[in-house]
């Protein structure tokens, strides 16, 4: 007969085995007094986003210009003890580059402006710390682009390509915020705080490469343009689904009713 018990003692786990098992072996002592609980929440946000490509400060042919942006949807959350949380978060946005610039023969007073507006639907898994009312959050995100907006004073350096051609269809990157919980009850609260992103894969599409996105002009050279965003975010967020008793999951706030 097999002794399966000393088999799998003297089995000796392959390194890969190890480095999959060591974070579950940190965890098991806190999921063992985990008081977990689920909460739902509606958030939105304003801000603003900045366009990087390396040929922009290099050829200076074009100058950044901030506009406005926006961002909102809704947060599914759990939390699995009272300082440690998994959300998330499914968020319509929008944001908009401008870029100033001196088309050839341009005879305006003013420079022209051209404006680019991509707005599509961001999906992002963040871990957030909760101390002392106030939070740090950070993860992934993953965002689909399907509206492209386009103007330009200065002449049309897009035709024949359509705007919707000179952007990705979706783009990867990392989202980090921090902010505090301001107000509410014991299973009722709004948080407000800062939200940053950048985005690792390039914003233009290979037809945007091509027309060299988003200067629009041949200068021999071809960059990756990363989307980096900045937002203000109010969350409003109520309890639901617990595990124990309301009061083991209450976090701090400014004002409680």
């Amino acid at each position: 007969m097999i002794n399966f018990f000393t088999f799998g003692i003297e089995k000796k786990a392959s390194p890969m085995k190890k480095i999959l098992l060591f974070p579950f072996i940190i965890l098991v002592p806190v999921l063992i007094q985990a008081q977990p609980w689920f909460d739902v929440g509606l958030k939105g946000g304003v801000g603003t986003s900045f366009m990087y490509n390396s040929q922009i400060f290099d050829d200076q042919l074009i100058v950044h210009k901030f506009k406005p942006g926006y961002a909102f949807g809704a947060k599914l959350g759990f939390n699995f003890i009272q300082e440690h949380q998994i959300t998330f978060d499914v968020m319509k946005s929008s944001f908009t580059q401008g870029f100033t610039y001196k088309p050839e023969g341009w005879q305006g007073s003013a420079d022209a402006l051209r404006e680019i507006t991509v707005g599509g639907l961001d999906l992002l898994l963040m871990y957030r710390g909760n101390r002392n009312g106030t939070y740090f959050e950070v993860g992934p995100q993953w965002s689909t682009y399907s509206k492209v907006k386009y103007s330009d004073n200065g002449g049309d350096y897009v035709s024949p390509l359509t705007p919707d051609q000179l952007v990705a269809k979706s783009n990867f990157g990392l989202a980090m915020g921090f902010g505090g919980y301001i107000v509410g009850t014991d299973n009722f609260g709004i948080t407000t705080g800062l939200r940053f992103n950048y985005m690792f894969n390039d914003l233009a599409s290979a037809e945007g490469r091509d027309a060299n996105f988003p200067i629009l002009q041949p200068t021999g050279k071809t960059n990756i343009t990363h989307n980096i965003g900045i937002m203000f975010v109010m969350e409003m967020n109520f309890d639901f689904g617990y595990l124990v008793s309301p009061s083991c999951g209450e976090r701090k706030k400014l004002f409680v009713f």
